[in-house]
């Protein structure tokens, strides 16, 4: 029998395997379930399972680590004709692969929601969102060990669970080391990802080797040094590398024809019903509009390009309007082909016409907003300033409240008053 399949068997990890399985699952569907049906955001949702996961995996492997002196463990070791080092990472190996599986069920239970919906494109990023996760866990285990060799059980397990809820929160903000969703057009680059793997195996590597406090104190000390040198570097690996990046427009997107082509990114197909039933409303208008031929998903259209993560560039040029299905949402992707709309519908008036105060504007984008997401309570709050809220609310009333000719000619009275009075400057 391998003395991994030994350590297996006799390591106190294996009791968290039921309890943090459960919670991974519990993280995963007890969130919103918009990320069902799209690769990317499923494995960014399977991902931040492994942000709770890894605080009790720290808190497990300190405990693991710590026993092993306290228990005199460590002393049969020494006598064994194995050298120590294969032992703890024998012994530190079955305790991160029994920590590993929760996650690992998690990722599962993400990949099969997904699998079933057709089996969208883009299974590819799942899976490097499922690696950055692993990478968290193994980082967290390794953190754990270290602790665990320097202080009794416990106190131990305490410390390296709250050190490490700590660090990954800050960590996570600035080193992306933990992401909360994964929009089609972000990606994550495996490169980066494979080093900060590779830094954090070397420091697991360096936390098995050192030797046990009731040995060689100077020997000990060494090891430490060695070990937080490692620690250091792993650090440096997460802030000094860009594991998240802008996706280019794809060449081939998924669009949809109807009164407007909508062009989405591939992995959206399950909103393609969506897109559907808002071209029919749009149909169903009760009033012709002139429309914009194309509008395309967010960051489809080309018009940005992206200096970091969070900056941008406008590029000149003319370029499809967007819009945004957040989260699955109807009154988002209503806002936006709205606003391409109504940009089409005044699309000669000057950009130096006097102001409108009651944003006749407004009130047409409104009334668009409302017939095209099909009515209904908006499912966003805002704080915008109240005069454009009750331009809004007079386009709501009307889709709402009025009849189909009431609306028509409320419509077009609207835009040939503004078009006469505020589209000029002057």
């Amino acid at each position: 029998m391998s003395p991994l399949w030994l350590h297996l068997r006799s390591s106190t990890a294996r009791w968290a395997l039921v309890p943090l399985a459960v919670l991974g699952v519990a993280v995963l569907f007890g969130r919103s379930r918009f990320w069902i049906g799209i690769w990317p955001e499923s494995g960014a949702a399977a991902q931040v399972s492994a942000f709770f996961l890894s605080i009790f995996a720290a808190g497990v492997a300190a405990w693991i680590a710590a026993s092993v002196e306290v228990r005199g463990l460590h002393e049969q070791a020494a006598s064994a004709a194995i050298r120590p080092l294969t032992i703890e990472l024998t012994r530190f190996a079955a305790a991160l692969l029994w920590l590993l599986l929760p996650y690992l069920a998690v990722a599962a239970a993400a990949f099969v929601a997904t699998a079933v919906e057709s089996f969208p494109p883009g299974v590819g990023s799942f899976f490097r969102y499922i690696l950055l996760g692993a990478v968290a866990v193994v980082f967290a285990t390794a953190w754990g060990w270290l602790v665990g060799r320097l202080l009794a059980p416990l106190i131990a397990a305490v410390c390296a669970a709250l050190s490490w809820f700590i660090a990954v929160s800050l960590l996570g903000d600035v080193a992306d080391a933990a992401l909360v969703s994964g929009p089609p057009w972000m990606e994550l680059r495996l490169g980066p990802i494979g080093l900060r793997l590779a830094a954090v195996l070397v420091l697991a590597v360096a936390v098995c080797a050192l030797p046990w406090r009731s040995g060689r104190r100077g020997v000990f000390r060494q090891r430490v040094v060695v070990a937080l040198a490692a620690l250091v570097g792993v650090v440096v690996a997460h802030l000094t590398t860009t594991v998240v990046t802008h996706r280019a427009p794809v060449a081939k997107p998924l669009c949809v024809q109807g009164k407007i082509e909508y062009c989405l990114w591939p992995e959206h197909a399950k909103y393609v019903p969506l897109v559907e039933d808002l071209d029919r409303r749009l149909a169903a208008l009760p009033v012709q509009l002139p429309l914009p031929e194309r509008v395309v998903d967010y960051s489809l259209s080309g018009s940005q390009r992206w200096i970091d993560e969070y900056s941008s560039v406008q590029l000149p040029g003319t370029f499809a309007p967007e819009f945004d299905i957040s989260e699955g949402s109807r009154w988002a992707l209503a806002r936006g082909v709205a606003s391409a709309i109504v940009s089409s519908v005044f699309a000669e008036c000057d950009r130096d016409a006097r102001p409108d105060p009651e944003r006749r504007r407004d009130r047409l984008f409104a009334w668009l907003e409302w017939r095209l997401a099909g009515g209904g309570t908006p499912d966003y709050t805002t704080d915008a300033p109240g005069n454009l809220q009750a331009a809004w609310a007079v386009g709501h009333r009307t889709a709402g409240g009025e009849s189909e000719p009431e609306q028509a000619a409320w419509v077009s009275g609207l835009i040939a008053e503004t078009k006469e009075r505020y589209c000029r400057a002057g």
